[in-house]
């Protein structure tokens, strides 16, 4: 945690010689790494509560309007299955998708970005209770965000809605259920 304001003051320092530029980067490949909340919704809701996220992910501006994107995330969720001896559950996601965005010069240094996108994946489930084996299946999702972007960074807040299969631990049934991601970020801009 301590490495993050000295991370943030690193990257801006690299940016400012780029800020002057007016001409957004157009493709080039981006890492960003992203940390926020999971919100289980609908059925999701009766058997996760609500957790912190993390991940990153790589994508490539093929223009200036669009991107394509991997991701990894994970999450340190907790379950609310009574017969469980640990209610700690990782949830890790694992998906590509593309974006699409509009461009907005807010002054000759800031960018604004606002986007939507789309994407599909896998997502598992880690139980770590004992006996209790990881389940994996699909995931599909659609988010929205922004990026504010200041030469080769930029600041990235993102919604992620997903659609995934779930198969209960419990009772082994199959369902469809929904979950929410809120997300802030960085992202690095490599020309």
């Amino acid at each position: 945690m301590r490495h993050i304001p000295l991370t943030i003051a690193v990257l801006t320092a690299f940016a400012l010689p780029a800020a002057a530029q007016r001409d957004p980067i157009t493709s080039g490949l981006e890492v960003r790494s992203f940390a926020g909340a999971y919100f289980p919704t609908g059925n999701q809701r009766d058997d996760f509560k609500p957790a912190s996220t993390v991940g990153v992910q790589l994508a490539q501006e093929v223009t200036d309007h669009f991107h394509v994107l991997g991701s990894v995330g994970w999450t340190h969720g907790h379950n609310k299955f009574a017969a469980f001896n640990d209610d700690v559950t990782y949830v890790w996601n694992y998906d590509v998708g593309v974006e699409a965005n509009a461009l907005h010069w807010i002054n000759d240094t800031w960018l604004f970005r606002p986007l939507v996108g789309v994407g599909f994946g896998g997502r598992t489930y880690d139980y770590q209770a004992t006996n209790v084996g990881s389940s994996s299946c699909t995931v599909a999702y659609g988010n929205a965000g922004t990026e504010f972007q200041r030469g080769v960074v930029a600041l990235r807040l993102d919604a992620r809605d997903y659609v995934t299969c779930f198969k209960s631990p419990v009772t082994a049934r199959k369902s469809t259920r929904n979950d929410m991601s809120l997300t802030f970020g960085l992202v690095y801009h490599i020309r």
